[in-house]
């Protein structure tokens, strides 16, 4: 009898004790910004790092919205180094592969057979519903990816990336 309100008083504390409450919230979010300011006075930057966004930049007379980073190439994300386009029409940014994948499904369903997804250094993924050779190409993808009304894009999407290893 002994051992069983042992157990259950070890229990019922362990329990009691994990609990988070909206005092230990509020506590973790000003030490958070405390970190924060400091950060900025010293002038560091405590934010998380994100996407870059793009930049307008003119290529063969076409202004783009455009962005170069360098990008990998995961297994089952629809394109590789050897296939991949100069210009490709971002139409997705995520943290999570899963959502990459399932929004690529959405674009192969619509119509989109040659949408892709690669990976970037900090661990991103781009979706991509178009990859074009030419600027003029990748303007006309744009305009494509713009007037579907199935896609729902905030700014700064869509946009083109251009893969660092085929900027030169």
């Amino acid at each position: 009898m002994k051992k069983i309100l042992f157990v259950a008083a070890v229990a019922a504390i362990a329990l009691s004790g994990c609990k988070t409450t909206e005092a230990n919230y509020r506590s973790a979010y000003e030490i958070a910004k405390e970190k924060q300011q400091r950060a900025e006075e010293e002038g560091g930057s405590a934010k998380l790092q994100t996407f870059a966004d793009p930049k307008e930049t003119t290529v063969d007379g076409i202004k783009l919205m455009m962005h170069t980073e360098p990008v990998g190439f995961i297994a089952d994300g629809g394109v590789n180094r050897e296939t991949m386009q100069r210009y490709n029409v971002v139409v997705g940014r995520f943290r999570q592969l899963f959502n990459a994948r399932q929004m690529r499904e959405r674009l192969i369903a619509a119509g989109y057979e040659k949408a892709c997804v690669v990976t970037t250094r900090d661990a991103g993924y781009y979706v991509i519903a178009e990859s074009c050779p030419t600027a003029a190409e990748a303007e006309k993808g744009l305009e494509k990816v713009k007037s579907d009304s199935s896609l729902s894009l905030r700014a700064p999407l869509p946009y083109i990336l251009r893969p660092a290893h085929l900027a030169r």
